[in-house]
């Protein structure tokens, strides 16, 4: 929720390159939202059954998805 968001952050800042990175350069404002795509199609798969691979989950992939899978 976002109630459970800090009021205030304290950034770190990290001088170790990324290997992964161009020229070694990190993400800075990505990080929190890496987890969101997962979860949310973990609470579809928790309120369906079913779970989706592709995103964006679309109202009509959804529909597609359950009418597959022999639910409703």
């Amino acid at each position: 929720m976002i109630l459970d968001v800090p009021e205030q952050l304290e950034p770190i800042i990290v001088e170790v390159p990324d290997p992964r990175g161009p020229w070694g350069a990190r993400g800075v404002g990505e990080p929190p939202f890496l987890p969101l795509a997962p979860a949310v199609l973990a609470a579809i798969h928790d309120a369906t059954g079913i779970w989706l691979s592709r995103i964006p989950v679309t109202p009509e992939r959804l529909w597609r998805a359950i009418q597959a899978s022999g639910e409703c």
